[in-house]
């Protein structure tokens, strides 16, 4: 025998004592075994495993399209009557759905609904027992009927494995799973967006402070602030719901996922153009929107607002001006307040400075004639044909003294001429003085009466004496003891008696004046007596004693 027979033949004898060796192993109970399908027998599945016995599984464990010729894997459960083995190829599907389940790092499983209880639902995941809380059904399961999801296949969520052997099962939630892919979607829509992009969304829903668009896996939200430039008030004048609409992105907040978009700004804010538009000194028409703590606020256009201050509103301080929302308003432009993007506007400067023309009109120390207004305990009013009336105050009646009641002297009505003595802008006064219109007979005391005598009418007989009238309205008064020494009593007089009487002293600063009837007796006398000896000087003393006792004789 040649070298290379022998070696075949050693060869031949190798394999054979190895496929013996092979044949005589008997699968032990827990093993895994490949076999092919050899009968189909009602509910039995014969397997042929190459063994000594062959194998039986229960036909409900496979798939419908099973046929004669297929290659499992199978798992010896144990031996029955007749030699052959109890095979299951579940056991097998529970042990690679089970390790599948434990090695996946996604977790995410499909898991067949297969029936409703009453705290949730039970279902497969491949041979795992699978089960469901009510609530984790779907993300709105309360609408629909639980009828609905029986016998469908969904993509859950692993929440937790527990169990071994047999009593495996798995706690699963296809809700978590919607919620994962949805936050996934939107995280990733989040990441791709920037401020300053343009998109196109759904008006979801409408509030009265704004909107919620929807860009598919994230709704923005529109501020109505941001609808238009101005002062919109409510959204739904200017979007309605289930409107598609550009929008600008303002703000991403990867964190809690919100963003926040814009429309107006599509637009060139129409304030970077205002001073061109509305420049200092124009003119400016706006529509009053309301009242703020120091003016008004009215919109000239979107976007460009009004503010008229309070003391910009009329040149009287206290004037009494009636504005409400929606009024047309006209102004002159003053200045810009590029903060709160307002043009700061007078509505007084569309008119002339009635101070200025009350000025030039009655200037300080013209007469005007008016009528008497209102008697205060303090002075009277008078209209005297400006937008203000004038006052005279107690001490501006007369030079003489100052009176007690005003009531007796004017009534409204009475026609009074009086000077301007002072136009206060400031404090928004026109003072007048009746006393003013003539002369300061004060300042002419010196001139007119001092050391003079004059007839002056008694008006008041008092215990001190007489109290007197003197020219230009002046009053004065005579002492007791500068009465005529004839009648040193005041009870002597009466009012309304005419009598002679000297300037003594006059006191301006304290207005008074004191007056002497024995002085005016003694100076006529002196006078009397100067005026003969000087006759005498005059006479001729050629004519001698004679010639003037004569004449004293006729």
């Amino acid at each position: 025998m040649s070298n290379e027979h022998k070696n075949e033949e050693e060869m031949k004898m190798e394999d054979f004592e190895s496929m013996l060796e092979e044949s005589l192993k008997q699968p032990t109970i827990g093993s895994r075994v490949k076999g092919v399908i050899a009968q189909i027998q009602g509910d039995d599945v014969i397997i042929n495993i190459g063994s000594k016995t062959e194998g039986i599984a229960d036909k409900n464990e496979f798939p419908d399209d099973l046929k004669v010729g297929d290659t499992l894997e199978l798992v010896v459960l144990g031996f029955i009557t007749g030699g052959y083995m109890r095979l299951s190829r579940r056991t097998v599907n529970e042990r690679s759905d089970w390790n599948a389940l434990k090695d996946a790092s996604d977790k995410v499983v499909n898991v067949k609904i297969e029936s409703h209880t009453e705290k949730g639902y039970r279902g497969k995941i491949g041979d795992i027992d699978a089960f469901i809380p009510e609530n984790h059904i779907d993300l709105k399961s309360r609408m629909k009927d639980p009828g609905y999801y029986v016998g469908k296949t969904f993509q859950a969520k692993l929440l937790k494995l527990s169990g071994s052997g047999k009593h495996r099962s798995a706690l699963v939630s296809p809700k978590e799973y919607i919620l994962d892919q949805s936050n996934k979607v939107k995280q990733d829509f989040l990441n791709k967006l920037k401020v300053g992009d343009v998109v196109k969304g759904v008006i979801k829903t409408l509030k009265e402070y704004g909107a919620f668009v929807s860009f598919g896996p994230v709704d923005g939200f529109l501020h109505k602030s941001n609808i238009r430039w101005g002062r919109p008030r409510n959204p739904s004048k200017y979007v309605e719901e289930g409107q598609e609409i550009e929008v600008k992105i303002l703000e991403v907040n990867l964190e809690n996922g919100k963003i926040e978009v814009g429309l107006k700004q599509l637009t060139e804010d129409p304030w970077s153009g205002v001073s061109a538009k509305y420049p200092v000194d124009s003119f400016v028409k706006a529509t009053l929107i309301g009242r703020r703590r120091n003016g008004y606020i009215a919109e000239a256009e979107p976007g460009v607002d009004v503010f008229i201050p309070l003391e910009e509103l009329s040149w009287l301080k206290n004037a009494r001006i009636s504005m409400n929302p929606k009024d047309i308003i006209e102004g002159r432009v003053l200045d810009y307040d590029s903060e709160h993007k307002r043009i700061i506007t007078s509505v007084k400067m569309m008119n002339e400075n009635p101070w200025k023309a009350l000025k030039k009109a009655t200037p300080e120390g013209s007469v005007i004639e008016g009528r008497v207004k209102n008697i205060t305990n303090f002075g009277i009013f008078v209209d005297f044909g400006q937008f203000v009336d004038g006052l005279i105050r107690k001490g501006d009646i007369s030079w003489s003294e100052e009176p007690s009641d005003l009531s007796v002297l004017y009534k409204p009505g009475d026609t009074v001429e009086a000077k301007v003595l002072k136009i206060d802008e400031a404090r928004e006064r026109v003072s007048l003085g009746v006393k003013q219109v003539s002369q300061n007979p004060w300042k002419e005391l010196p001139k007119n009466i001092a050391g003079k005598a004059h007839d002056v009418t008694v008006t008041a007989v008092t215990k001190t004496g007489l109290d007197v009238a003197l020219p230009s309205g002046l009053k004065g008064h005579i002492p007791s003891t500068e009465l005529d020494p004839g009648k040193s009593s005041p009870e002597n007089f009466k009012a309304g008696d005419v009598v002679s009487a000297t300037l003594i002293k006059a006191d301006i600063k304290e207005k008074s004046i004191l007056l002497s009837i024995k002085k005016h007796i003694s100076d006529s006398e002196r006078k009397e007596t100067k005026e003969y000896m000087e006759k005498l000087k005059k006479t001729d003393e050629s004519q001698g004693f004679g010639a003037i006792f004569k004449d004293k004789l006729k």
